[in-house]
């Protein structure tokens, strides 16, 4: 009897977790990341790095994407990467950080030695950019990221509505200066029913 009993126990756990597996599969259709606003800066204020930069949303205020370019006034092979990503919370609740890195450049184009939410980021990034796989980067290339959009399904599960503030940039290896810097501010929100996708 004790083998049935296992048995059984083994199958309604493979059955619970199949169906909470699929209910956040679903959950995650539910939402969508909404770009408000999204501008970049640079402290390289002598173009000692850039040659130029610019960035800006797109004008559908429907399917908002953002985009960012620029160009390099020499080969870079030593550079940080940071990003923050915050989830703002009303006062006198302090905000909740996600993640704070600063890391090395280089390692990160390559996928050498990531944390799995930069990796997965990267990954996603090949879509929009025509960032190199390896340094260093080339003084005579324009570097884009065009018509970014975040696809929520390819997050772990996402089930709340709630305002995101995302800060990423590169700076100069021990100085600090960050002579490119995005600042984007957006919303996970719950998709309407009129922009669903009907299921057949």
């Amino acid at each position: 009897m004790l083998p049935e009993r296992c048995f059984v126990l083994l199958l309604g756990t493979i059955f619970v977790w199949l169906l909470c597996l699929q209910l956040k599969v679903e959950a995650k259709t539910d939402f969508e990341l909404q770009v408000d606003n999204f501008t970049c800066s640079s402290q390289d204020t002598d173009l000692q790095m850039l040659k130029h930069y610019r960035c800006g949303m797109n004008k559908n205020t429907k399917r908002r994407s953002w985009h960012m370019e620029f160009q390099l006034q020499q080969p870079l092979a030593e550079y940080e990467v940071y990003i923050s990503i915050v989830l703002p919370r009303r006062k006198p609740m302090p905000d909740f950080v996600l993640l704070n890195l600063t890391t090395d450049g280089c390692q990160l184009l390559c996928n050498r030695n990531q944390v799995p939410l930069l990796s997965l980021g990267r990954n996603i990034m090949k879509r929009f950019s025509n960032y190199p796989k390896q340094c260093p980067f080339q003084g005579d290339l324009i570097y884009y990221i065009r018509g970014f959009r975040m696809d929520l399904s390819l997050l772990p599960a996402v089930e709340m509505e709630t305002p995101v503030h995302i800060e990423f940039g590169y700076q100069v290896k021990s100085q600090g200066l960050r002579w490119l810097q995005g600042n984007l501010a957006a919303r996970v929100q719950r998709i309407s029913e009129k922009k669903r996708p009907k299921i057949r």
